[in-house]
């Protein structure tokens, strides 16, 4: 007992290490057996948007401002032909202007950034102005779509991933008798009775920090669970560090 509370558990480096290593087991289990399959079903969708994004755009040619506003979100799609990538944040930063669909006010200087920057490997009939070839068009296509889908397949995994762990989180909240607070009454937690005893919400904020599931314990006590997904140490002592180091200190108020 500490304080009037039972004393939470304290783990053995062996048990630490059994259980990492059953973690890292099942992760070799679901990659291994994912097989080619879902980067095959991936990349059949990407290439066609690819495609079809890079004729819309006159393939970087007079009338690329005039394809940037006919659709506000190519633009999203025309960064990734860019030598290297651009991304979001970057793209905003050089047209001086963060915006979801592209405004009339950014076309001209959008459409001059991704003349700029774009990749002189896989669109090299840009510098010699002239037609692309027909090999050159599958080659840019080919090498976009790797690239888009990868990135697809990254973000598409780290997303299911999380999810499984706190659905995985919730199913023993709740079979420990606790019960999940309902979306409408969800808040930001400042005060630690604004979650009442024996209830867990998910992706709350406690403080000013997000928590995966915070959990009201029959105690009184707040227990606040983060779900991340990490295959690598590295990785793994940066999301120890920051997410239970960090956020304790940021809800130590409440």
């Amino acid at each position: 007992m500490t304080g009037g509370f039972l004393a939470p558990p304290v783990w053995t480096v062996e048990q630490l290490r059994t259980e990492r290593d059953r973690a890292e087991d099942l992760f070799r289990i679901e990659r291994r057996g994912e097989g080619p399959e879902r980067y095959a079903a991936t990349f059949g969708e990407v290439a066609p948007v690819v495609a079809d994004a890079l004729t819309r755009a006159g393939l970087w040619g007079p009338d690329l401002e005039k394809a940037l506003l006919d659709d506000d979100r190519l633009w999203h799609l025309l960064r990734c032909f860019c030598g290297p990538e651009i991304s979001e944040e970057d793209f905003w930063t050089l047209v001086g202007k963060k915006f979801r669909r592209m405004p009339e006010s950014v076309a001209v200087d959008a459409a001059s950034v991704l003349t700029e920057l774009v990749d002189p490997f896989r669109m090299p009939w840009l510098a010699e102005s002239r037609e692309p070839t027909e090999a050159e068009l599958r080659a840019a296509i080919l090498a976009t779509t790797t690239l888009i889908a990868h990135q697809r397949l990254r973000t598409e995994r780290r997303g299911s991933a999380a999810k499984s762990q706190e659905d995985e989180v919730a199913d023993a909240l709740l079979g420990a008798g606790f019960a999940r607070q309902l979306s409408e009454d969800r808040q930001t937690i400042r005060l630690i009775d604004d979650l009442p005893r024996g209830l867990f919400a998910r992706e709350q904020k406690i403080a000013d920090a997000k928590c995966d599931v915070p959990v009201r314990l029959f105690d009184g006590r707040m227990l606040a669970i983060e779900c991340k997904v990490s295959n690598g140490p590295k990785n793994s002592w940066k999301r120890l560090l920051r997410e239970v180091g960090g956020k304790a200190d940021t809800g130590v108020s409440i």
